[in-house]
């Protein structure tokens, strides 16, 4: 499984790297302190999950989605599962009901090692 990580702050993309790195040690994990970076490195290595900061500067995370979601529809691939961390209001655009088939979630900050786990343990079997 190959996941990117995407926060623009350090301390974050290094626990969550560190945590990744105990828990799924088989895992290749890349890091992106924005959206921008994120795109250009979704580009490159086609991840299964990311973990995707919604408040970043230069750009910000749904906006990384949004073109993330436009870059697989045009290699025809399927959109990797997205867990959106803030700490902040959720967009309406991310407000979903049961009926619409999505691929994401919405993990609030602060995130505790368990959360991170529990949340990418969760969705592992989808991600084949």
């Amino acid at each position: 499984m190959k996941i990117l990580i995407v926060d623009d702050e350090k301390a974050i993309r290094k626990v969550f790297k560190m945590v990744l790195a105990v828990e799924l040690p088989a895992c290749q994990v890349d890091l992106a302190v924005n959206g921008a970076e994120a795109v250009d490195a979704f580009r490159k290595g086609f991840h299964d999950v990311l973990f995707l900061d919604l408040n970043m500067p230069v750009k910000d995370g749904y906006t990384a989605f949004l073109e993330i979601k436009e870059i697989c529809k045009k290699k025809k691939r399927k959109v990797p599962f997205i867990i959106f961390c803030t700490g902040y209001e959720v967009p309406k655009e991310l407000e979903y009901t049961e009926t619409e088939p999505v691929n994401y979630c919405i993990l609030r900050k602060p995130v505790t090692p368990d959360n991170l786990i529990e949340t990418l343990q969760a969705r592992a079997g989808s991600l084949s």
